[in-house]
């Protein structure tokens, strides 16, 4: 079995998991059984560690987690300041096919995923590609081929990259007119006629018809007037409408970073990271302002069917715990989170765009919680938080989907379960070389084909955000390595069955080999 499946790849930014029941966040599912609320097993006890082999490895810079189906492994690379989308055969690495894409134009930014399509009996992958002269040109791939589909009417585009709705593609932006920009509306992809068709409005979700943008599965944002409103909907259906500050608070936007997961077996809680605009400093003629830390960030539980906020957590840290990329999990709705309890942060206008921010006599602590009703089950004390703050830069971010957390507690780096805050050592939890994540260096993408004038001018230029590049690091130091990690590692961090991984690494594809093909 060959799978990069992209719950199981992209390692979790909101992460809780009930017993046996699916969990998403920004990109992770997970189940555990009720078994598994006992401590992780003891890496020290498994007395003959089966390691991974390397199959082989590429050698370019890439922005995206890699797609396999199949004997194809796909993801987008960046050549230059120039995006392309690349599919290899992933028995040997070799390239099967490239083409320059374009990046996207919403301001928030669009993350960097292959959206595939299964449509008689081929997968297909939908990106905006790149026509002389134009903005771009929605484009449909083979994956395993390379041949482009012929797509009758096609137009002169720029907006959001396609992405998979139900068996076709899907995408928002804007038909070019004698070089100019027609009003955005949303397309839908015909395979029958070989055409995307513009979506009545009415058929769109509310939100959708008020320009809302996507937050998370059902999970949208729009304005009215000048509030902005969260709306959740279950297929054509809208279940509720709230203004955002109603579920975060005062001075809390979407414009200032989100995350969203679930917990319950039908999506029974939506549960939500946000964070404090500061609007009141960034758009007025103050030269200073002071917040305190707790005040920023903040971890809200959301009952899916009503919008009713269920509870709150102030200063809400993405820096370890479920908020991070290395989220945690836990059975009976169990959510560990890292947050502030003392600090503040100060903003100073340098003038001329420029702003600095300051943090003094910061604190805090990471607690588990009852997902439904925020009760909370454990607490420690975290370490100095700018000391792992500034650890961080050169480090990767431990990742597992074992029911434990990797925490900085004030002894040092510890594993904790996180059912029941039981502290053990590193080396009791996890392997010496272990799966993490690590952030890619950004970079504004534009088009070699189009021109690669200054990217704010550029028709070519979009704003990007990038997957973090999926690592090994050193257990305890995090320090990325080149080492190969056991088998039971990549279990740990969720490929449960898989007898090929391929990571998205800083320098290019790896794929490791689990397990011998059938028959061997």
């Amino acid at each position: 079995m060959n799978s990069n499946a992209r719950d199981r790849r992209k390692f979790v930014s909101i992460a809780v998991i009930a017993t046996c029941a699916l969990v998403l966040g920004v990109g992770l599912s997970g189940c555990c059984t009720a078994s598994q609320a006992e401590p992780a097993s003891k890496a020290s006890e498994n007395p003959t560690p089966v390691p991974a082999t390397v199959e082989w490895k590429s050698k370019e810079v890439l922005v995206s987690d890699v797609e396999l189906i199949g004997d194809v492994a796909i993801a987008y690379r960046h050549q230059g300041p120039q995006l392309e989308i690349i599919a290899r055969n992933l028995k040997n690495g070799k390239q099967l096919w490239k083409d320059e894409a374009l990046g996207a134009a919403d301001a928030l930014g669009v993350d960097l995923d292959i959206e595939l399509v299964k449509h008689g009996g081929r997968h297909y992958a939908a990106y905006a590609g790149t026509k002389t002269g134009a903005y771009g040109w929605l484009t449909i791939t083979d994956i395993s081929t390379g041949e482009q589909v012929k797509i009758g009417k096609n137009f002169e585009f720029w907006g959001d990259r396609p992405f998979a709705c139900g068996k076709t593609f899907c995408t928002e932006g804007s038909k070019v007119s004698n070089g100019q920009l027609l009003e955005r509306q949303h397309f839908k992809f015909n395979w029958s006629s070989k055409q995307w068709q513009a979506v009545p409005t009415l058929e769109l979700e509310y939100c959708l018809q008020r320009g809302g943008h996507s937050l998370f599965t059902g999970l949208s944002s729009y304005w009215d007037e000048d509030i902005e409103m969260l709306s959740y909907s279950k297929g054509s259906k809208t279940l509720w409408n709230r203004p955002y500050e109603e579920v975060f608070g005062k001075g809390y936007s979407s414009t200032a970073g989100w995350a969203w997961g679930t917990a319950g077996e039908d999506v029974e809680i939506l549960l939500g990271y946000g964070q404090h605009a500061q609007d009141d400093f960034f758009e007025s003629d103050k030269k200073t302002a002071t917040y305190k830390l707790a005040d920023l960030s903040k971890l809200v539980s959301v009952d899916a069917k009503s919008g009713k906020v269920l509870w709150r957590q102030n200063g809400a840290s993405s820096m370890c715990g479920a908020a991070s990329e290395q989220g945690s999990a836990a059975p009976n709705y169990t959510i560990v989170l890292c947050y502030y309890t003392a600090g503040q942060r100060k903003l100073t206008d340098k003038g001329d765009g420029y702003y600095s921010r300051s943090t003094k006599g910061a604190a805090w602590s990471v607690a588990a919680f009852e997902a439904s009703t925020g009760v909370r089950k454990w607490k420690h004390k975290l370490s100095d938080v700018n000391k792992y703050a500034e650890r961080l830069r050169e480090a990767g971010m431990p990742t597992t989907e074992d029911p434990i957390s990797i925490l900085p507690l004030a002894g040092g780096d510890k594993a904790v379960h996180s059912l029941d805050g039981t502290v053990m050592p590193l080396e009791e939890a996890v392997g010496n070389d272990v799966l993490c994540t690590l952030d890619r260096e950004a970079y504004f993408v534009y088009s070699a084909t189009l021109g690669t004038e200054s990217p704010s001018l550029s028709k070519a230029a979009g704003d990007s955000r990038f997957d973090d590049a999926q690592m090994v690091c050193k257990r305890g130091s995090w320090k990325p390595t080149m080492d190969v990690p056991d088998v039971d590692e990549f279990r740990r961090a969720g490929y449960k069955t898989e007898d090929v991984v391929v990571l998205s690494q800083i320098e290019g594809m790896v794929a490791y080999r689990l397990a011998e093909p059938a028959g061997n």
